[in-house]
């Protein structure tokens, strides 16, 4: 009889995200979606790509095409009648195993004078939880759903084997559970510089495996924020000027700052070639040519220093912004548009429409926005954003994921993407801007109270001084959020609303906040009017007025925190030189 069978691999949070920086998060990511790949390869080559439901590659040349970008770490398929499934599972579960073993031997082998190398290769080996449940195929709904469930509940029931590597060391400063296997006998300082490890640092082996292997290159936070700065430079034909003083910044800082970074987003910069900390006078003393040389220093920021005189003289906005936006995203009611599938095939065919029209699109969406993509599994979506091109992107990631799973919609409720937006400073711990950008997700999935769950997109904004300000608007909204926000965001570029006018309207909402109750409502009269008030001091472009000023008490809110949420965006565009455009044109995005 045939059996369904899904497998479950992780942990993926535990080992994603357990990093200090972006590499290694992604390191972390596609390490894990290539041991779902071997495991899937493993199932496909045993039962037949065909038998295959999530993913559901027509043959193996075509996972292999999904694989780059991004294997589920569950997967479900139709085990055929003479196939053991107990067997296929701790066959395919020993395949994703097997494979970070591998690639632990071949990026840590190398390194193993200066690693306690077998509690490394143990730690890597230990990491992989696997699980997997089957039953026989009847009903294919009820046999799916019977199926997932009995799946959860023998993930619940963990298993625990005992530890044979700890000791008194110290223990992994990602994740603090780990013993460090660091062994730094001589030099220890000339050895952390050549394997990427601060002073302090103390990596376990899976933390070091993502650090050392040798990924594809994905760019840093400080790229995105500079991506800006560097459109605007070729705006104004400056890119000469620019590369120039970065040869001899350079030259200063040594050979470390002639490490590029040929990520398709940064095609077309100098930073595929060199090191964009060179921009950033706080991070110059990052270099040890520099931090070991207060000659070498101050020459650098002096020539920093003279750069941005030059470049200003040309037009350009410099030095370059501070902030990158991370974008997290998930598709709603996918469950309910799984369970309504009544057959395998069925369940294959949305399968294959999910990851060939939508997840294998997705990088080149967001490089096509100057972005990087950490991972794009099914519904799923992460990545880095410059500031100038984020809202466009989020945009156009939420019309393609509902042009794609449109044939699953039911009573004219269709599946959607709900998008988090969070704009952080590119020196803020990743671990904080994971936690802002999903809660900014998360709200924009449930809402907030008494709001239409799902469909949504919430912007949430870290500035270092300053309160955190989430803003939450759905897709069907007219206009949508993205509008409002660029639209504020050309209204402060210009000066046709004042640049302190959301400060002011902030302070009149506190004023209210203070009052007795019975005070509120007239009070409220009184500071709408003000708002008016407010916003009339500049002759404001014709069409703007009317759907600008509020005339309620919820528009001052609204506006006010548009306009505040609108401010970082307003800058990243200015700095970029993207024209401000007309009211047409922006009621035609």
């Amino acid at each position: 009889m045939d059996h369904l069978m899904a497998i479950a691999l992780g942990p993926v949070q535990e080992f994603i995200a357990t990093a200090r920086r972006f590499r290694d998060f992604y390191a972390g990511s596609r390490l894990l979606s290539e041991a779902a790949a071997r495991a899937a390869r493993h199932l496909a080559q045993a039962v037949g790509p065909e038998n295959l439901i999530f993913p559901a590659p027509k043959d193996l040349g075509e996972l292999e095409e999904l694989g780059q970008a991004g294997i589920p770490n569950v997967l479900l398929l139709r085990v055929p009648e003479g196939k053991d499934p107990a067997s296929l599972g701790e066959e395919a579960l020993g395949a994703a195993r097997g494979y970070l073993r591998e690639m632990a031997e071949k990026t840590l082998g190398p390194h193993r004078a200066h690693l306690r190398y077998p509690e490394a290769l143990a730690q890597v080996e230990d990491l992989l939880e696997g699980y997997y449940a089957y039953l026989p195929l009847g009903d294919y709904a009820q046999t799916r759903g019977r199926l997932m469930a009995l799946l959860s509940a023998r993930k619940n029931t963990r298993d625990f084997a005992p530890v044979f590597w700890g000791g008194p060391l110290y223990k992994s400063s990602l994740d603090g559970a780990r013993e460090s296997v660091l062994d730094f006998r001589q030099d220890e300082a000339r050895l952390r510089r050549r394997l990427g490890i601060k002073e302090g640092e103390y990596l376990s082996g899976p933390d070091l495996l993502k650090r050392l292997w040798q990924a594809p290159p994905f760019p840093s936070s400080t790229h995105m924020a500079a991506l800006p700065f560097w459109e605007g430079v070729r705006a104004r034909k400056a890119e000469g000027v620019l590369e120039e003083a970065l040869e001899e910044l350079a030259h200063l800082a040594g050979e470390e700052a002639r490490t590029g970074n040929p990520h398709p987003a940064l095609r077309d910069t100098p930073f595929a070639r060199l090191d964009v900390r060179l921009l950033y006078e706080s991070r110059l003393e990052e270099f040890p040519a520099l931090a070991e040389d207060e000659g070498r220093l101050e020459a650098a920021r002096s020539r920093l220093a003279s750069l941005w005189k030059e470049l200003r003289k040309r037009g350009v906005k410099a030095p370059p912004g501070s902030y990158y936006a991370l974008l997290l995203a998930d598709g709603d009611r996918m469950g309910e548009a799984i369970d309504r599938q009544t057959s395998l095939q069925a369940h294959r065919e949305l399968s294959r429409r999910l990851a060939l029209e939508f997840a294998q699109k997705v990088r080149a969406l967001v490089e096509g926005h100057r972005g990087g993509l950490v991972y794009s599994g099914g519904d799923d979506v992460l990545a880095l954003l410059p500031l100038h091109t984020a809202l466009r992107a989020a945009w156009d990631l939420a019309q393609r994921f509902q042009e794609v799973m449109a044939p699953y919609g039911q009573d004219g409720v269709r599946p959607s993407l709900s998008v988090g937006l969070a704009v952080v400073h590119h020196l803020e711990p990743l671990q904080d801007a994971l936690d802002l950008v999903r809660r900014a997700e998360k709200l924009a999935k449930s809402g907030y109270k008494g709001e239409a769950p799902r469909n949504a997109l919430a912007v949430a904004y870290s500035p270092r001084s300053g309160s955190e300000l989430v803003v939450r608007g759905r897709w069907d909204e007219e206009p949508r959020l993205t509008q409002r926000l660029l639209r504020y965001a050309d209204l402060l570029r210009t000066e046709t609303v004042p640049g302190r006018a959301a400060y002011e309207l902030v302070e009149l909402l506190r004023m209210e906040k203070d009052l007795p109750d019975h005070e509120k409502p007239l009070l409220r009269e009184a500071l709408v009017a003000e708002a008016r008030r407010i916003l009339g001091r500049k002759q404001m472009e014709a069409g703007y007025r009317e759907e600008l000023s509020p005339s309620d008490w919820v528009g001052v809110k609204r506006l006010a925190e548009g306009l505040l949420l609108a401010r970082p965006f307003a800058e990243a565009l200015e700095q970029a030189a993207v024209p401000a455009e007309s009211l047409e044109v922006w009621r035609a995005h």
